[in-house]
């Protein structure tokens, strides 16, 4: 049991490194799929990742010497099923008409076995008929499939880094661990009695996308900005290439960033009804704040201007004026003006910062930039016809107040 015990350490351990490598493809589906990243959700799909981890690593923990496994002579498979139990009766008779011998059976290491191999997969029926809506059926060929894959893992020698099998290849285990699916899919409905339906989880999941949360708009903008590098980067080598003299200078380079940044995201933005590549993958929609409709070409041109202009630049602007302000020529009205520049534009740094920091906490305010506009982005993510409700408002404040702090963005 110690042993087991430290192989479920060792998942745990591990389990930050698989979370974090799981991480941003998950929150792309989420936010693609439902707009919102509820916390239960979020859960029990981390959960059954650990859960994955903790029954691989049982099936091939504690890892032996290279050396210890070349020197095994033993067999390599057995395909007797409940072969232990057979061999514990020749190596320890017993009398069935007494009591004590079923209780030493029950009490034996090969039954302890089998149970565990049982209880080992019971999880895995739950997340099946719980989360992934699997049938009986369906759960059982994937329980197979599962313990199957493990013995194999073990029968290669993992994956042929030992020299031969160092854990027996059992068939006794792809019959316990197929059973024990079966168990805990049909005990599903007892274990998570307490836990909203996996329907509730999608219709709350819906409503909750009817929101535009910060993490799903930077989501958009970094697809917008790869897809930008990737059409931008051809025409900078081509200018390279053909104005090797104009590529050299700073204001050619600066003139056709801004081209981009106008023709990417005021023109073609326009020219998609308020949406960007990233924005029509993320379902979002850039629109007026007044009455919801498309902006104006002068709304774009005021947000992204003030954005790409302003905002980002700010930091940079600030030591600029702040380097000619610290400038030994630099006197008089010239180092005042430099001093203002600095302070004015840490300021808009500053809020800008401040702003993002409350986005993040979940502040529903929009940056100035977006006011100063008249624009906002909102959700044009639709809920399928089967979560109806999921478009619906709650009926009471207090049913909001639960949903929100059960199932957080």
């Amino acid at each position: 049991m110690a042993q087991y015990i430290e192989v479920i350490k060792t998942a745990f351990l591990l389990f930050p490194l698989a979370a974090l490598a799981v991480t941003l493809p998950y929150m792309v589906v989420e936010y693609k799929k439902f707009g919102a990243i509820p916390a239960l959700r979020t859960a029990v799909v981390y959960s059954f990742i650990l859960y994955l981890m903790t029954v691989y690593f049982l099936a091939i923990l504690p890892l032996p010497s290279v050396e210890s496994v070349a020197a095994m002579t033993g067999p390599r498979y057995s395909l007797v099923p409940a072969a232990s139990v057979f061999e514990f009766l020749q190596k320890h008779p017993q009398d069935f008409s007494q009591l004590s011998a079923y209780w030493n059976l029950l009490c034996s290491s090969a039954v302890r076995e089998l149970f565990f191999n049982v209880c080992m997969f019971v999880p895995l029926g739950v997340y099946l008929r719980y989360y992934f809506k699997r049938r009986w059926w369906q759960a059982l060929c994937l329980g197979f499939a599962l313990s199957m894959f493990l013995e194999l893992t073990q029968l290669s020698g993992l994956y042929g880094i030992y020299p031969r099998p160092y854990r027996l290849f059992d068939t006794s285990d792809l019959i316990n661990n197929s059973l024990g699916t079966l168990v805990g899919f049909w005990l599903t409905p007892a274990l998570v009695f307490f836990l909203p339906s996996r329907e509730r989880l999608d219709a709350i999941a819906y409503r909750k996308g009817r929101r535009v949360p910060f993490l799903r708009r930077l989501f958009a903008l970094c697809a917008d900005w790869l897809l930008f590098a990737v059409l931008a980067l051809p025409a900078c080598a081509v200018m390279r290439l053909v104005l090797p003299g104009l590529a050299q200078s700073e204001w050619a380079f600066t003139t056709l960033r801004w081209l981009y940044i106008a023709v990417y995201f005021i023109l073609l933005q326009k020219a998609m009804g308020g949406r960007t590549p990233g924005k029509r993958f993320f379902h979002l929609r850039l629109v007026r704040r007044q009455d919801g409709r498309w902006p104006r070409l002068w709304q774009y041109l005021v947000r992204y201007g003030l954005l790409y202009g302003l905002v980002l630049p700010a930091p940079g602007y600030a030591l600029r004026c702040l380097n000619a302000a610290l400038d030994s020529r630099a006197s008089g009205v010239p180092g005042l003006a430099g001093i203002a520049g600095a302070v004015l534009f840490a300021g808009v740094t500053c809020v800008f910062a401040a702003e993002t920091i409350l986005k993040m906490l979940g502040g529903r305010g929009d940056y100035l930039y977006a006011r100063a506009s008249g624009t906002e982005n909102i959700s044009t993510l639709a809920a399928p016809d089967a979560f109806p409700d999921a478009d619906l408002a709650p009926q009471s404040p207090s049913e909001e107040e639960d949903e929100e702090s059960l199932l957080a963005d």
